[in-house]
């Protein structure tokens, strides 16, 4: 028997929980479940404001959802150090609540600031903050009830923070699936496919066709760099870009860039590390690789910049802009495969929630601006 088994919970805080556990356990994304989670607390406690928030890596709380505070006044306390004596481990359950007089420097909340723990089993994962008008009287009943709203909540982030590390493995198990397939048989066929035209030049020596050895050389060509692209792409499948990092994987794309076309390329970045979801940093990267790639594929370049910037707001910018011969942008939503490329990658911008924008004319070189935002909490798994 538990501790709180020895009093009579009362048909209200029932309902709370239960409508807590529903809503925590549904399918709705998690962006929808905090937001109705707070919801559930406003009406219960009568609260004019409320806010979670999550310890980061670095010490520091993140503020992850919230009511009754303006964007300006989340801004204003986002990423704020860890108070420490916010989190007690106190034998008394009543004491691990605490109703502190508001100290987020917002004067247009309540006075009292009503402070539960979020925690999975012992280790602490942050708080839940309710701004009340009236006084809140803590008995044991309450106590259990709010911890109980907090261990709930600590619950679902551990699953939700496990489902997120399946569907990463998940992930790369496939992306290696997709490589051992592509090397087994598309990798293979090339390969023979480069062998036969090698003995289909061979037999035509004697003949003397100037023609046909021009066509030959030109599927040769295209022969290699086929295999070249697969090769790349195998090696992108098998290597997750969250192992490298956006920054290192790119200066590597350059680097790789400048010794395959000789083509003067330069690289502005002033962050050494770019912490991004593992998913974020691939469909950059994509996109930096695409517009690599079409610059050495179509755009006869003399000069080519790469900048990757952010400032304090999370808001990210990658810079791919090149003097080549550039293009008719008409055909970006053309099926031509030429340009299939820059529709996939405006796709991809949409995947991170930001905006790519593809600028060229002919003759006048082409520039691939992409932007989008996200604030770095050190939490991503």
């Amino acid at each position: 028997m538990t501790e709180s088994s020895l009093f009579e919970w009362n048909p209200s805080s029932l309902t709370l929980l239960y409508r807590i556990t529903s809503t925590l356990s549904s399918a709705h994304e998690e962006k929808q479940v905090l937001h109705d989670f707070l919801v559930l607390l406003k009406q219960h406690f009568n609260a004019r404001a409320g806010s979670i928030q999550l310890i980061t890596d670095d010490g520091l709380m993140d503020l992850i959802a919230y009511f009754g505070i303006t964007e300006e006044q989340a801004n204003s306390i986002q990423h704020t150090p860890i108070d420490g004596h916010l989190f007690s481990f106190e034998t008394d359950v009543i004491n691990e609540i605490q109703i502190r007089q508001n100290e987020l420097g917002i004067t247009s909340l309540p006075p009292k600031q009503l402070c539960i723990p979020v925690r999975f089993k012992i280790r602490t994962l942050g708080v839940i903050n309710l701004f009340v008008e009236n006084e809140i009287d803590i008995k044991e009943e309450l106590a259990y009830l709010l911890l109980s709203l907090g261990a709930h909540l600590g619950e679902f982030f551990e699953r939700s923070h496990i489902e997120k590390k399946n569907r990463l493995q998940l992930i790369k198990d496939e992306r290696n699936i997709i490589a051992n397939e592509l090397h087994d048989s598309l990798a293979q066929t090339l390969a023979s496919l480069r062998f036969q035209v090698r003995i289909l030049d061979q037999s035509l020596q004697p003949v003397g066709d100037f023609m046909a050895f021009k066509t030959i050389e030109s599927v040769e060509h295209a022969l290699d760099e086929a295999t070249t692209d697969l090769r790349e792409l195998i090696a992108h499948c098998r290597v997750p870009i969250e192992q490298q990092g956006l920054v290192p994987a790119v200066k590597r794309a350059v680097e790789k860039f400048r010794k395959e076309t000789g083509i003067h390329i330069l690289l502005q970045c002033d962050e050494q590390t770019l912490a991004l979801p593992s998913n974020m940093e691939l469909n950059a990267y994509r996109i930096v690789q695409e517009a690599l790639t079409n610059v050495k594929k179509h755009a006869n370049a003399y000069i080519v910049r790469v900048l990757l910037s952010r400032d304090n707001d999370g808001n990210i910018r990658i810079l791919i802009e090149n003097d080549g011969k550039g293009f008719d942008q008409s055909k970006i939503h053309s099926s031509e495969g030429d340009h299939l490329g820059l529709t996939i990658m405006k796709e991809r911008a949409k995947h991170l929630g930001g905006e790519l924008k593809i600028e060229s004319e002919p003759d006048e070189g082409t520039r691939v601006e992409l932007r989008f935002r996200y604030k770095d909490t050190s939490t991503d798994s």
